[in-house]
């Protein structure tokens, strides 16, 4: 497929959400010939944790995805944000009046009912293109796994489940799960979660209370979060197996 290098849109990112692999080769092709670039995910799940760590122009959204989800919860979701969405167009079998008028009113901006012409796509992401602005989920959201932290609301969510912590849990377990796996000094934590006392050398037993109350805390999550300690090298948060 011949590339457009002249697209006014310019060279966008498009979050491909679809399970149906032969269909979704198809879409990227449309894309790759716009001349942009395309990103795939096969659930809402996967959807989330990609947004949380790259910028995305535009999303191609299936509804009816392999892991029972409707692939409107993740427009739900960025209306829980309080934050806009990317461009969005939904590509849906269900394609009822109601069907369409419902996910319009979820926020997406586009509806294309399936089976579709690749010409009829590239039509709609054009035009999807011109419309809207390039949209980041907000820095302050950290999805990791099933882990969702909304570090500005101070809201944890497990598998879907809102875990109740104390702030300064919260902070501590927003700290690790940042770094994703790695291992986080004590220094590293003492600044970051004790900020007010960060002239003062760490205080073990502040450190050490702290991370007991975080692991009892995650104790509820199933296959879940747990917390490591790895002697000079700190602590990391990793995802059991």
């Amino acid at each position: 497929m011949r590339t457009e290098t002249a697209d006014p849109a310019g060279a966008l990112t498009v979050l491909v959400v679809e399970d149906d692999r032969p269909l979704a080769a198809q879409v990227f092709g449309v894309i790759d010939g716009l001349g942009w670039r395309h990103r795939h995910v096969e659930t809402v799940r996967a959807a989330r944790e990609l947004l949380s760590c790259e910028p995305v122009d535009l999303i191609y959204l299936d509804r009816m995805l392999a892991d029972g989800e409707d692939g409107l919860d993740l427009l739900v979701w960025f209306r829980d944000l309080e934050g806009a969405p990317p461009g969005t167009l939904v590509a849906s079998r269900l394609s009822a009046v109601a069907d369409h008028v419902h996910g319009l009113d979820q926020g997406a901006d586009d509806y294309i009912d399936k089976p579709f012409d690749m010409d009829e796509l590239k039509a709609r992401l054009r035009a999807l293109a011109r419309r809207v602005a390039s949209v980041r989920m907000p820095e302050s959201v950290i999805v990791w796994d099933r882990l969702e932290l909304r570090t500005e609301s101070r809201v944890a969510i497990w598998a879907d489940q809102r875990l109740e912590l104390m702030p300064l849990t919260f902070r501590l377990l927003a700290t690790l799960a940042a770094h994703r796996g790695e291992w986080v000094s004590r220094q590293a934590l003492w600044r970051a979660v004790w900020p007010d006392q960060a002239r003062v050398a760490p205080r073990d037993y502040v450190i050490n209370v702290a991370i007991r109350r975080l692991r009892e805390a995650l104790v509820i999550c199933a296959d879940g979060p747990v917390v490591e300690t790895g002697g000079r090298l700190g602590y990391r948060l990793v995802m059991s197996a």
